[in-house]
């Protein structure tokens, strides 16, 4: 009787406290009111960064977006089911913004209505990549949408018994809007700069009394990606605290309505903390999904699970002995004092298998669900969060798929200050770039054929970088070089901040941008992609403007002055530097200039590749000293009046290279003796290009001269008694080199008297004693081909080299033969300039 009696009051404990939930949800949802949730959209867009957003009112009904992969496949998005009942891509599910129900009664929980659905595009034909229920379509039932998924889920410490489902997920704990309203969540529709759709579902959480909205949005950068974006907003004057979750029940399979099948496949660990990936075992679907965080507010932890405990998303499955995995897991954590047990796969190895396990003798194993299969899935998981009143936080986190063999280019771009150590960016400060691009394609190969980075006025890349475009302004690059799956190319370079930034930064910063253009190999599908990296800009409470610009007075004494220049060893260089302050300067403030040469040295030094030119620097238009250096100090000087320095330099050096120089205001005070922080002036960019080696005869002797003789029908050997002019030789290449004289007697220039030749036999005519000046006489004869003037080489310099004494007094000798007529002979010698080899 005792036990009989006990049961209705069990029944009706159990009633009672049902009832007392129920009554509180509804109260809550009572409570919030349509246009609560429209002033909390206004709120979190202001984060979200979309200002267009469109209401869908009333009974929404979804649309889904697409993103180009390759050939005739895209990766499609949308809230909702997104298919008919033939398995063609459609839109048309009017249960996106209708309650969230959660169900337990087959012993699997489904959540239905305005889950995220993510799948590929093939031929217009929907390929699914996430588990979906029984005829999750259009016109069939579209709420079992991916409804073994949970979404997102914010969790307490406290809750760690079925947290991942009716207590704490997000949908589900959706309070309605209004009680005459038919929807519990708000439709937002709009474009991103990519002409692409971007939706979101707006609503208020119960369970902390926090408005969110949950966001689809394809990559900025055109990769076919898509961010799953969440902001929570805390409009209470209490602190919010949760952490927040995403679980997936992923499904690679092309037969969309087979709900009873599973994607028995591996899981595999990106590596570096960056998400994971599934690859499909199936023939003919050869395709790939990918889960990352490298994006502002990515995940933190993740885990590759199997589908075994679907009421429990911390747990990572069974062993084949039917033991749930203790180790690892991923529950809530507040911080990060714990077991390294707790971080899920985070730290698991690239290309690591996350459904492996080894037992405690180091036998490893298949981690399974209760029927023996590997029926994949994964859980996500940030950092614990306590949310202040008024404050919006975000959570995302990038998902993917492809199938074989395009590839998944996702482009980054990232920024390191090498000279500040506090976090902040100030004007002088040297900024290091990394660009990168990494394949998560499947059986790809992307061909990088341009790199293209425009650098934002502010500034100043150095041109001494790898990759600079011809103008020194940014990047503009060809690798041709190709990235195949899982590997990531990377690409570097150096710029300057210079005071144009603070005056050209939007809202306290500048933005620059890095577009990648490359294809598929073996397919003609060019796409370009992009990154952009947003640099804070410190910006002190005056204005200044510091100019310096330079023109080449030795190539064109009136050209104008540009910040870079062309310029040839030995050049003369005009500098003029104007700076102007928005304060009122005081007295003694200091112009300098540095050469940035390897030592660093003043222009002064002589060994400088940069010298100034003395008497030839102005300050304000009048003569000043030449006191660049040590600086020149300037008058008191008003607000928005310039001081204006003009000086002219010389180039030492003879390297083919940029020279980068710029100036420096030091000691510049307002009226109140305030010292003030200056950075340096514009940088301009001298372009080096020594001189083109010269190989030329400057002059050569007009006339040698053998005198006259009287003719005694004998034979004889003239040595000359004159040489008019003189031999001299530009060879600036400081190679070795020999000049040669040539004579032919069969030519149009032989010795002549009219048609009466000299020399009638062709033998010996001209002889040159080619030994050095010191050494004995060494008589070579004149031939077509050409002797050395010297029995020795000669070395280039930049000077030219005089080289009469060779072929001067007593250096020739000219046979007569016995049979010459008497009269006037004239011919003409050859001279040549040849390179001799080193040896």
């Amino acid at each position: 009787m005792k036990g009989y009696q006990s049961i209705p009051k069990i029944f009706l404990l159990v009633f009672t406290v049902l009832l007392m939930i129920l009554t509180f949800n509804t109260t809550n949802a009572e409570a919030i009111t349509k246009t609560q949730v429209l002033e909390a959209e206004k709120v979190m867009r202001n984060y979200d960064g979309i200002n267009d957003w469109k209401l869908v009112d009333n009974v929404a009904t979804n649309q889904y977006g697409f993103i180009p992969i390759g050939g005739n496949v895209s990766l499609g998005y949308a809230f909702g089911a997104a298919r008919d009942a033939n398995g063609n891509v459609k839109a048309g599910d009017k249960t996106i913004t209708l309650q969230s129900k959660y169900d337990f009664s087959t012993g699997i929980p489904h959540i239905t209505n305005s889950k995220i659905n993510i799948f590929l595009i093939d031929n217009g034909k929907y390929y699914g990549i996430l588990h979906q229920g029984d005829k999750s379509y259009v016109n069939g039932s579209p709420e079992n949408a991916s409804i073994s998924s949970i979404d997102f889920a914010l969790l307490e410490n406290s809750n760690t018994s079925n947290p991942f489902y009716d207590s704490m997920n997000l949908l589900t704990n959706a309070s309605q809007i209004d009680s005459s309203y038919k929807t519990y969540k708000l439709f937002y529709t709009a474009n991103d700069k990519n002409e692409r759709k971007v939706f979101k579902l707006v609503g208020y959480f119960n369970k902390k009394n926090v408005y969110f909205e949950i966001v689809l949005r394809p990559s900025p950068s055109g990769s076919p990606v898509v961010q799953r974006e969440l902001y929570v907003y805390n409009a209470e004057n209490s602190v919010a605290k949760f952490q927040t979750f995403y679980g997936e029940d992923t499904g690679l399979n092309p037969d969309n309505d087979d709900n009873s099948s599973v994607d028995n496949v591996p899981m595999f660990a990106i590596g570096g903390g960056l998400g994971l990936y599934i690859e499909s075992g199936l023939t003919n679907s050869e395709s790939k999904l990918f889960i990352t965080n490298n994006i502002d507010g990515g995940f933190k932890d993740f885990m590759g699970r199997v589908l075994a405990n679907p009421d429990n998303w911390s747990i990572k499955g069974k062993d084949p002995n039917k033991y749930d995995i203790s180790s690892p897991k991923l529950p809530v954590v507040t911080d990060d004092n714990h077991s390294s047990s707790l971080d899920g796969d985070t730290n698991a190895k690239a290309d690591q298998n996350l459904l492996i396990g080894k037992s405690t003798s180091g036998q490893e194993y298949k981690i399974i669900d209760g029927s023996g299969k590997q029926d994949t899935s994964y859980i996500l998981r940030w950092p614990y969060t306590t949310l202040a009143p008024g404050s919006v936080a975000k959570f995302v986190s990038n998902i993917g798929a492809t199938v074989k063999p395009y590839a998944i280019p996702t482009v980054k771009k990232t920024y390191k200050n090498l000279t500040s150590k506090d976090g902040t960016n100030n004007v002088g400060d040297k900024l290091h770039f990394t660009l990168s691009v990494r394949n998560d394609g499947y059986g790809s190969n992307w061909i990088i054929s341009k790199i293209k980075d425009d650098l934002p006025t502010g500034l100043t890349i150095d041109p001494n970088s790898a990759l600079v475009n011809e103008s020194g302004t940014g990047i503009d690059y060809n690798p041709n070089a190709g990235v195949t799956d899982g590997a990531t190319a990377t690409y570097e370079f150096d710029a300057t901040i210079n005071n144009k930034a603070p005056v050209y930064a939007t809202n306290g910063k500048i933005t620059n941008t890095v577009q990648f253009t490359g294809y598929n190999k073996g397919f003609s599908d060019t796409r370009t992609y992009e990154d952009s990296v947003d640099i804070p800009i410190e910006t002190p409470d005056y204005a200044y403007d510091f100019t310096h610009q330079v023109r080449n007075v030795t190539a064109d004494p009136n050209s104008d002055f540009s910040d870079s220049v062309d310029a040839t060893t030995g050049d003369q260089l005009e500098i003029k530097s104007v700076f102007t302050a928005s304060v009122w300067t005081a007295q003694n403030a200091k112009y300098k200039n540095k050469a940035l040469d390897d030592n660093g040295d003043f222009l002064n030094n002589e060994e400088d590749k940069l010298s100034l030119i003395s008497s030839s620097v102005y300050m304000n238009g009048v003569l000043a000293q030449d006191a660049i250096q040590s600086g020149l100090y300037t008058a008191n000087t008003p607000a928005g009046q310039p001081n204006t320095f003009v000086y002219r330099i010389q180039v030492n050096s003879s390297t083919e290279e940029t020279i980068l120089n710029s100036s420096t205001m030091e000691d510049v005070k307002d009226v109140n003796n305030k010292t003030l922080s200056i950075g340096p002036s514009d940088t301009i960019s001298i372009h080096v290009h020594p001189p083109v080696p010269t190989t030329s005869f400057i002059e050569v002797p007009e006339l040698i001269d053998f005198g006259s003789i009287n003719s005694t029908g004998t034979e004889k050997m003239l040595t000359n008694k004159q040489t008019k002019g003189n031999l001299i030789v530009s060879h600036s290449a400081e190679t070795p080199y020999q000049v040669l004289v040539s004579y032919d007697n069969n030519s149009d220039q032989a010795l002549a008297n009219g048609d009466d030749k000299l020399i009638q036999d062709d033998g010996l005519s001209l002889l040159l004693d080619n030994n050095s000046i010191e050494e004995p006489d060494d008589w070579e004869p004149l031939s077509p081909t050409g002797i050395p003037i010297n029995n020795q080489e000669f070395v280039g310099s930049d000077e030219p080299l005089d080289l009469t004494k060779y072929v001067g007094l007593d250096k020739w000798k000219l046979r007569v033969p016995s049979t010459a007529k008497s009269g006037k002979y004239t011919g003409q010698v050859t001279w040549t300039i040849a390179d001799t080899p080193i040896e």
